[in-house]
């Protein structure tokens, strides 16, 4: 994956996000799933490293699927129950409404395991000179590349602000009142917004000091090229693509997985 062009992966991830949503097997998506966590393996990304990406988004994901779950918003009245939880009759797992918590929550966690997959394999740079190379203005791909690269020093300004300001004994005192964090919230935040309004004045001077916009086009040291690899790589991907659409709309003479539902009854 380090190997291969932005543009490849991208055409790839595309291909990936169509083909999530049109999949309604559960255990379909959860095998590709588990496909992209061994792609992410391969790829050199650890998996205590997919684990600390993935925890805070995984947490919001379980605790949607249990709202979905309780809180199903048109239940019909001959809907399958599965059954009550607690034995509770005003408790009831839907089979519908599990379905699609489910479902919600695998689609979400695939698009964003293969977001970290692509952030991880491409480098900014490379993925601006693909942009560019797609006939997108320069501008846009600059103004988008400097918005990711401040995101980091954004983090670690507000950080250092953070220590400063406890350094000078601001912060030290118990939050107990409504009235002190709003202070605290309110006084970090102008610190941080004051250092990027400078950041961003510094970038702009030395953007006008470089002529940067003076010409539609420009020409660029880097030229990235399609190798014999990414064309091997978007033949495969096509050719995957187009099968499983086949598969999914049932054209081609394949069995379909099975439903959780029926190995539910299977085994209950």
């Amino acid at each position: 994956m380090h190997e291969l062009n932005p543009i490849s992966k991208m055409i790839f991830l595309i291909f990936l996000t169509i083909s999530t949503f049109l999949i309604r097997s559960i255990i379909f998506l959860s095998i590709i799933l588990f496909i992209e966590i061994i792609i992410a393996l391969f790829s050199n990304i650890s998996i205590k490293t997919l684990s600390r990406k993935l925890r805070f988004v995984v947490f919001l994901l379980i605790f949607s699927v249990i709202l979905n779950i309780f809180f199903n918003a048109i239940p019909a009245e001959n809907e399958v129950v599965l059954f009550y939880l607690f034995d509770i009759q005003f408790l009831p797992i839907r089979k519908l409404a599990l379905y699609y918590a489910i479902k919600a929550f695998l689609i979400v966690l695939t698009l964003y395991t293969s977001a970290i997959i692509y952030t991880y394999t491409t480098s900014m740079k490379d993925f601006v000179y693909s942009l560019m190379r797609l006939k997108i203005p320069y501008k846009y791909c600059y103004a988008f590349m400097v918005g990711v690269r401040f995101i980091p020093s954004i983090q670690q300004e507000a950080r250092t602000i953070a220590l400063a300001q406890k350094a000078r004994g601001f912060g030290l005192e118990k939050v107990n009142t409504v009235k002190k964090a709003y202070n605290l919230i309110f006084e970090r935040l102008i610190a941080t917004l004051v250092s990027i309004l400078r950041k961003g004045n510094t970038t702009s001077i030395s953007m006008e000091n470089r002529c940067f916009g003076l010409y539609k086009t420009r020409t660029n040291l880097i030229k990235l090229k399609f190798k014999k690899k990414d064309f091997l790589f978007l033949f495969c991907c096509f050719s995957l693509f187009f099968i499983l659409i086949l598969y999914i709309f049932q054209i081609l003479p394949i069995p379909q997985f099975p439903s959780l539902y029926n190995l539910y009854l299977n085994i209950f």
